[in-house]
């Protein structure tokens, strides 16, 4: 896909003889079998080159048991980019019609526009925030957004109104595509983008504030790759916009929080992006007590269970990926864990809520910030 024939067989080479990245891969250390380790799948996509192996549905739903989390890169010596080679081996899976049927399922549902939720102008004026068509900035809220995370949506909205920034967000906002880059339908993600892309333009925005974070690394460094056109449109997440407001002081603090407190980094945002700054410089800003970093942060921290749209495929496994988050999370001694994603949110609360001892309260920043500021209790 976005390896040339060259760099996919010198990552091949390189995967199925070296086992350094495996402490990394929380699936292959939950499954417990080589095959399901970067090792592994290195080794069956070779033994496939060769004609060793036939593609079938064993090696489809070995494939499509991984996070696509890019740690394991941080890992690597040679700095390969073993994501890219799943997310091929993907592609020509779901050619091939061999797909897992839960990933099939997923990608029928989203091209038929079923289950994505409420459009985001329907939740911001259910809450009686205003929008403005036409608006030089554009909210895209995405589909984790959409499905289960409307108090966000309406939280960013509120900061919005509060700080007296016009804001317009699309009709019908359509999905960016990520979902189906990652489930190894190529010619949906070219289709998908080339859709937002235009809608994007049409609105006639030059800035678009991102709350997903999957979705912010899908525009910024995949659209256009698959096709859409978004050259001369800024495109920021929303904890970087909202970390900008408080420091130049548009956005005053005027509650503090008092809560132990501890913060989850969204891959795509540390690991892809390279923002981990913004929001500690948020919470910095809206905390009484110094922030209690867990053992794995930034670009190394271990991923929530939602990476590679694991919990489409193997939800039994994306729940146990993310309680080992939250076991880290308790260890700070925090009583308090917030994150800078509504897909991560939306994991990490799933997972929280099979415990039968809680004990800890899981929130997205910006409703942090939308209390910091005194708009929500």
């Amino acid at each position: 896909m976005f390896l040339s024939e060259e760099e996919r067989t010198e990552t091949i080479r390189a995967c199925r003889h070296c086992p350094m990245c495996n402490v990394a891969d929380r699936v292959a250390q939950l499954v417990c079998r080589e095959s399901y380790a970067p090792r592994g799948r290195g080794a069956i996509l070779f033994a496939l080159d060769q004609g060793l192996l036939d593609w079938d549905e064993t090696v489809a739903e070995i494939m499509y048991t991984t996070q696509n989390d890019g740690l394991i890169r941080e890992w690597c010596v040679g700095n390969y980019d073993h994501e890219e080679l799943v997310l091929d081996a993907r592609a020509k899976i779901f050619k091939k019609g061999l797909a897992p049927v839960e990933a099939v399922r997923f990608i029928e549902d989203l091209h038929a526009g079923r289950g994505r939720g409420l459009s985001p102008s329907e939740v911001l004026s259910k809450e009686g925030v205003a929008t403005e068509s036409k608006a030089n900035m554009l909210l895209f809220c995405g589909c984790g957004s959409r499905e289960s995370e409307g108090d966000t949506i309406a939280d960013t909205g509120r900061i919005f109104n509060h700080v007296g920034i016009k804001f317009q967000v699309l009709p019908k906002e359509p999905c960016c595509g990520w979902p189906l880059y990652q489930l190894g339908d190529l010619e949906g993600t070219r289709e998908f983008s080339v859709t937002i892309a235009d809608r994007i333009r049409a609105s006639g925005a030059s800035t678009v504030v991102v709350l997903d974070a999957d979705c912010y690394r899908m525009l910024l460094t995949r659209t256009g790759r698959f096709g859409g056109d978004l050259k001369g449109i800024k495109v920021i997440p929303v904890v970087s916009l909202l970390a900008e407001w408080i420091e130049s002081g548009q956005l005053k603090v005027t509650r503090k929080i008092s809560d132990p407190l501890t913060y989850h980094d969204p891959c795509a945002l540390a690991r892809y992006c390279e923002e981990s700054d913004s929001p500690r410089k948020i919470l910095s800003a809206i905390l009484e007590v110094e922030l209690k970093e867990m053992e794995s942060n930034r670009k190394l921290a271990n991923c929530c269970g939602a990476g590679g749209m694991l919990p489409v495929t193997r939800p039994d496994l994306a729940d146990k990926v993310a309680l080992l988050r939250l076991e880290e999370a308790r260890a700070t001694g925090a009583s308090t864990l917030a994150t800078g994603c509504p897909r991560c949110h939306g994991t990490l609360t799933r997972a929280l809520s099979s415990e039968s001892e809680a004990g800890l309260h899981i929130t997205n920043l910006v409703r942090l910030v939308a209390i910091a500021a005194g708009l929500v209790e």
